[in-house]
């Protein structure tokens, strides 16, 4: 069956309504710290090494990990225990496909000879096909027409696979009219092609009737590029946040910006940037969006940026780096005054895919003034609870391998309340704290930060990481100065930059600073710079092998229960059930509901479904997880979140391994608005077996041979009788 999914165009700077491992990685039986741990039922158990990510090296030098194996990328394993089937591994290197349609030029209607109004493209290769959305830019006076539309492919087969690009209009009723198509393009080819990053990609591609022999009107832009993708990739990506101050930042912004290609990914936020634009821009964030490009380079490139508000979000990418990114999203929430008022709240800024590695970025600005840490409390929860991108239904500390949180989130120093009730602080405990700076007493300081405190008792940023802080505060400053602090408020480290990150995802901190030296705001820039492991992983099991006899793997419950779940009724009561879903799994599967309790326990036999997860080889399964959802039903309105939560089938694969009947156990905390509330566990067992489906036309076909069978045997017993045989 053909997936038609919509694609995302690439960057337009727009602002929102103010309303609203390595191939042998090292799996265990044990803690599991992406949303809660995984107790362990057995011995552990480990298979390969783990990979450690190296310091970072020039990035024009390969960082690419060597292939383990060759040849045609099929192994057998003699350790499995199967009775099914041998093992099938694929240890080949994934081949994907980029296609970006640039613009299209002179597209007319057949008859007539006028322009097109708002057509739309369709992109194939194998089975999997991509429909864009209407174009509805403008046809420039040379008929060009904008339509900056990107699509990733997986590729099970480089050597007959075929590129087809289609353009249609929409016709009366609603029909498809297809204005032509481009002649198919071999992967295989393109992949020989091996062109340099520095060549020029883009091209121009004529339109034919389907049959390739009669050439249409117009054509189509596109950059195409086939690649191998390597199994392992060590990256670095800087993150920046900066409170501007409503001023016009200085042209020099060097000493908080990389000044070289270092990073493959630049991710940078600000808050109060409200300033008036140079006479070559229309507004401030197109003003500021040149600031940041203009300090970064040439060779970046924007990958999404988005605005709410005086709240600005910006990701780059390198340019030769360009191609591993696929499914960018954003979205905004607003935390101000009526949950509407865009002066607080949040952006982000996601992407499905850094080759296999999903990645998040959040930027916000939460409640100003001394003792209102219970509001900027609420700030983050209503932000995790509200930003929704990528799969649906799913929060965002559930879906992606790695979040990085920045921002002004205004956190202060409590000292007690001696401070007093007034925003300006008393002369002597803002003298004192001035002094302890001055003297590098940081450390004795921060024993006072209102974040750490927080994030120590659960009520914000529930299991994220923070560097060491080694800075001093960056607020509040006197404009104009390198490090004096304005007696108007008492100073704070209020910029952070925190992380999450899934265990062994090889995850490092490489620095944390200020820049002291950028002086047009009372808050001083802060960076935070991270070298992390991205992979690519087997997207399918090579040459069907994964669906002979339609074998694939299923995940079954041998048992669920949670605890400690939320009263969503009016009783003091919930009336729970799960779903799972995500990339892995072929639909989205739900338990039955477990009504009047905060504690349900279902039954393997009659409450559970059995997973039926894609096929994929072994080995990416390792990397793979099952995203959770844990609501309560309701008759008369929608079902209430009681959690989200993620699943390691790494641990299935383990004890598959082990034998297979050896089941898992799994023990996860459920998080609501990005904080504990309540587990889920239980244990589980990987198998490989015939799909459901495979399971019931087989089931029907042989009763169908069975009827047949006692049909003509019915006969043959009538005939002997007749003939006085029996």
């Amino acid at each position: 069956m053909v997936d038609i999914r919509r694609s995302e165009s690439l960057f337009q700077e727009q602002e929102e309504p103010s309303t609203k491992t390595s191939k042998n990685p090292i799996v265990r039986f044990q803690s599991f710290s992406f949303l809660g741990k995984s107790k362990q039922k057995k011995a552990p158990v480990e298979i390969g090494n783990a990979h450690a990510p190296g310091d970072p090296i020039d990035p024009e030098q390969s960082r690419h990990s060597p292939l383990a194996e060759s040849g045609d990328g099929i192994s057998y394993s003699l350790e499995s225990t199967s009775l099914i089937e041998p093992e099938v591994r694929d240890t080949s290197r994934s081949c994907r496909v980029t296609v970006v349609i640039l613009q299209a030029k002179d597209l007319k209607k057949h008859m007539l000879g006028t322009y097109v109004k708002d057509p739309y493209f369709k992109i194939r290769i194998e089975d999997i096909s991509f429909k864009t959305s209407q174009v509805k830019s403008s046809i420039d006076k040379d008929g060009v027409l904008q339509v900056n539309q990107r699509f990733m492919f997986n590729v099970k087969d480089s050597k007959t696979a075929e590129l087809h690009v289609e353009v249609f209009e929409r016709g009366m009723l609603g029909s498809e009219v297809s204005l032509g198509a481009c002649l198919e393009l071999h992967i295989a080819k393109l992949l020989e092609q091996n062109l340099d990053e520095k060549d020029e990609r883009a091209k121009w591609y004529e339109l034919f009737l389907k049959d390739g022999k009669k050439k249409m009107p117009g054509k189509v832009m596109m950059d195409i590029v086939a690649y191998i993708a390597e199994p392992e990739q060590t990256i670095n990506v800087f993150v920046g946040t900066w409170n501007v101050g409503n001023t016009r930042p200085p042209a020099d912004l060097s000493s908080w910006l990389p000044t070289n290609s270092f990073y493959e990914i630049v991710a940078i936020g600000a808050q109060e940037c409200e300033y008036q634009p140079e006479a070559s821009f229309s507004e401030c964030g197109k003003d500021w969006l040149h600031s940041l490009r203009s300090q970064l380079g040439p060779r970046y490139k924007i990958l999404k940026a988005t605005s709410r508000g005086q709240m600005r979000l910006a990701v780059f990418v390198r340019d030769n780096e360009e191609k591993a990114i696929c499914e960018v999203y954003k979205d905004s929430e607003a935390t101000g005054v009526g949950h509407v008022m865009a002066n607080k709240g949040g952006l982000c800024i996601a992407f499905k895919q850094f080759w296999d590695t999903r990645l998040c970025f959040v930027n916000s600005h939460f409640a100003a003034h001394v003792g209102q840490c219970s509001a900027r409390n609420g700030n983050y929860r209503e932000i995790v609870g509200q930003l929704r991108v990528g799969i649906p239904g799913m929060d965002i500390l559930s879906q992606f391998h790695h979040v990085f949180w920045l921002g002004d989130l205004n956190y202060r120093l409590d000292f007690g309340g001696i401070e007093g009730k007034s925003t300006t602080p008393p002369k002597e405990p803002w003298l004192n704290v001035v002094k302890m700076i001055k003297a590098g007493n940081l450390k004795e300081l921060l024993q006072y930060d209102e974040l750490a405190k927080e994030i120590k008792a659960s009520r914000v940023l529930y299991k994220f990481e923070e560097g060491e802080i080694t800075f001093a505060p960056t607020f509040k400053m006197q404009k104009g100065s390198l490090n004096t602090y304005s007696e108007k408020r008492l100073p704070a480290w209020c910029d952070r930059i925190l992380w999450r990150s899934v265990e062994d995802c090889n995850v490092k901190l490489l620095s944390y600073n200020s820049s002291p030296a950028i002086m047009t705001s009372d808050h001083k820039p802060v960076a935070a710079t991270f070298s992390l492991v991205t992979y690519s992983l087997p997207s399918f099991t090579t040459l069907g092998l994964a669906t002979e006899n339609d074998q694939r793997w299923h995940i079954r419950f041998t048992s669920l229960q949670a605890k400690q779940l939320r009263a969503s009724d009016i009783g003091g009561s919930s009336d729970p059930y799960v779903l799972f879903m995500g990339p892995n799994v072929i639909r989205e599967f739900r338990t039955k509901v477990k009504h009047k309790t905060l504690t349900p326990v279902w039954d393997p036999q009659k409450d559970l479904p059995t997973l039926v997860l894609k096929p994929f080889p072994l080995q990416r399964l390792e990397k793979e997880y099952l995203m959770v959802r844990v609501l309560d039903f309701d008759y008369t309105s929608a079902d209430d979140s009681l959690g989200f939560t993620v699943i390691p089938i790494s641990l299935a694969v383990a004890a598959f391994r082990k034998g297979p009947q050896e089941t898992a156990y799994f023990s996860v905390e459920l998080l609501r608005h990005g904080l504990p509330t309540g587990t889920l566990e239980g244990e589980m067992i990987l198998t490989r077996e015939k799909s459901f489906a495979k399971r019931r036309v087989d089931f029907a076909n042989k009763l169908v041979k069975k009827t047949i069978a006692a049909r003509n045997s019915f006969k043959n017993v009538i005939l002997l009788k007749e003939y006085g045989c029996g």
